[in-house]
């Protein structure tokens, strides 16, 4: 390996055996262990997504909380969210989660959460960095003492659906009697989805069901990877059909008519129930659609906008008391019942939308703000510092947030966001008009400084 690996505030990814290794995961851990004791912690919750290597990192992770004597407690295959609210609601010090969110099956990762049931922020992640810099030790077991046990969470699950249900009109959803289809992508979102949606009276149809890890798409959820979900739409004759990502954090949809949804439009129906309800500021990142600010508008509230990354949503959540957040790529954060993306809540908070308005999901759909996104990522081997400085002269006479790469925003409601990824090494484009010609014009000007 060329360098040490290096956190953001999205955790560590790695290819299995590239960078990513029992040797790195342990040391991680070493490392995680070292800064929950400095902070008086001694009691830490794992849980994982279905990867087929996730018990070899977990056993690497178990052994060293052994190792610094921390007390670990494993609550298997569960989603992300899950493990958060898990931390706060039984008091634990933090936790790490096995996963590596939406990409593909060769990756898997860590992501660190602290005492509050909170990832950790750029300070917390610093320390850790500190720690695994000054951390080498190696790490040596044979095959046959790899962890594999499994066991049923449904304790562990039970609380995360009630904290849910009783934050919602159970009864209203329930007299709708909606069909549902749904693809966990044969991860950590397949019982735990099914047992809330039947809590809520739904009738449900699942495909890629089964937690093993055998992932039968790209793991992604956007409408390129989810045709297996939109015919069982259809098939089924579902109200609605609900896709997540491994680690089931994020939530994409299908209409009634099998017609896949821009993963945007999920937390901007999420925005609309909750607004609806509790009318107040809200938090998204600088790469979300103008959906969700147009309806914060209609009540005269304000829509603040932070770096890309979960946690830099949440700190601002907390600072100024938002009634709900997130990112467009179908992170939806309620903070009612937890401060994470949590796509259980997206699905809850969207099957009360629809049952409230009494309207289809497509019917809803259409009374939305419309706008046209373009998202592209780009292999870039240039310097940073250069391509902004062109680019802010290109867009000289437009206006400028230079909060998290660059952003800039025209009067007619056009905008495009240039940074680079925190999880892969692609510059990301991200911008919205509205309409296609718009957009795509901005997005030449761009490519012609690359």
């Amino acid at each position: 390996m060329k360098q040490k690996p290096k956190l953001t505030v999205s955790g560590y990814r790695g290819i299995w055996g590239q960078d990513l290794n029992e040797e790195i995961a342990f040391n991680f851990g070493l490392a995680f262990a070292k800064v929950i004791k400095k902070r008086n912690g001694r009691k830490i919750l794992i849980g994982r997504d279905a990867r087929k290597t996730g018990p070899q990192v977990l056993n690497a992770i178990k052994k060293a909380f052994e190792k610094e004597g921390i007390e670990t407690k494993y609550i298997g295959i569960i989603p992300t969210p899950s493990v958060l609210l898990l931390v706060k609601k039984l008091s634990y010090d933090g936790a790490i989660i096995i996963t590596a969110s939406h990409n593909p099956p060769k990756y898997n990762g860590l992501k660190f959460v602290m005492e509050a049931g909170l990832f950790a922020i750029q300070k917390e992640i610093d320390e850790i960095q500190e720690e695994f810099d000054q951390t080498n030790e190696k790490f040596t077991e044979s095959k046959n003492e790899i962890f594999f046990e499994e066991l049923n969470n449904k304790e562990f699950r039970k609380i995360h659906i009630d904290e849910i249900l009783k934050n919602i009109d159970i009864d209203l959803i329930k007299s709708k009697k909606f069909k549902v289809s749904h693809d966990p992508i044969n991860s950590a979102g397949s019982i735990i989805t099914k047992e809330l949606l039947e809590e809520l009276g739904c009738e449900v149809f699942q495909i890629n069901k089964e937690q093993n890890g055998e992932f039968a798409h790209e793991p992604e959820p956007i409408q390129k990877n989810l045709e297996q979900l939109a015919k069982a739409v259809s098939e089924n004759n579902s109200d609605i059909g609900f896709a997540q990502d491994p680690d089931a954090d994020r939530l994409v949809l299908v209409n009634e008519k099998g017609e896949i949804l821009n993963e945007e439009y999920t937390l901007t129906l999420a925005i609309k129930n909750i607004i609806n309800k509790n009318p107040g500021d809200i938090v998204i990142n600088m790469s979300t659609s103008r959906m969700s600010e147009d309806l914060a508008n209609i009540y005269n509230k304000k829509t603040h906008r932070t770096k890309v990354g979960e946690i830099n949503v949440v700190e601002k959540m907390i600072e100024i008391g938002a009634i709900a957040g997130g990112e467009g790529n179908g992170g939806v954060i309620y903070p009612t019942i937890s401060l994470s993306r949590d796509s259980l809540v997206g699905i809850a908070l969207i099957l009360e939308l629809m049952a409230k308005e009494n309207r289809t999901i497509k019917e809803i759909v259409l009374d939305l703000p419309k706008y046209v996104m373009k998202k592209e990522k780009i292999t870039f081997n240039g310097e940073l510092t250069i391509l902004y400085k062109n680019l802010k002269e290109l867009f000289k006479h437009t206006s400028l947030d230079s909060l998290d790469g660059v952003r800039f925003d025209w009067p007619d409601s056009s905008w495009v966001h240039i940074r680079p990824s925190n999880t892969e090494p692609v510059l990301r484009i991200i911008g919205e008009a509205k309409d296609e010609k718009r957009i795509n014009t901005i997005f030449e000007e761009i490519k012609l400084t690359l």
